[in-house]
């Protein structure tokens, strides 16, 4: 489907699922907290806000987060698990990614 607008008298078009995605960056919710793993180690859990949680691509947002920060973690419960305190550095990368500050809480 494509929408077409003439503001300033062009025509432009977009993808209906791109405008969707620029609304889900707008309307992600995202907290960032430090927690003890229950081996004991010290984790960053990234979890999005549960009326999101099923429109966003988990294992994909794991894998850049893991690849971008260099450490190792896994998707659990419907959150992103980070090995090690990484919580600025999660946070500059969902930044990266369009999600506005306000709707990033680190704990």
């Amino acid at each position: 489907m494509t929408v077409r607008s003439t503001l300033s008298g062009e025509v432009e078009d977009f993808e209906f699922r791109d405008i969707l995605r620029h609304l889900d960056r707008e309307s992600a919710h995202f907290v960032i907290r430090l927690e003890t793993h229950h081996t004991g180690r010290l984790v960053t859990v990234v979890q999005p806000h549960d009326l999101i949680r099923d429109s966003i691509d988990l294992p994909g947002l794991a894998h850049r987060l893991k690849q971008s920060l260099g450490t190792s973690g896994d998707v659990e419960n419907g959150r992103i698990i980070l090995h090690g305190d990484h919580r600025d550095q999660a946070k500059n990368e969902l930044l990266k990614l369009g999600i506005l500050a306000d709707n990033i809480e680190v704990i």
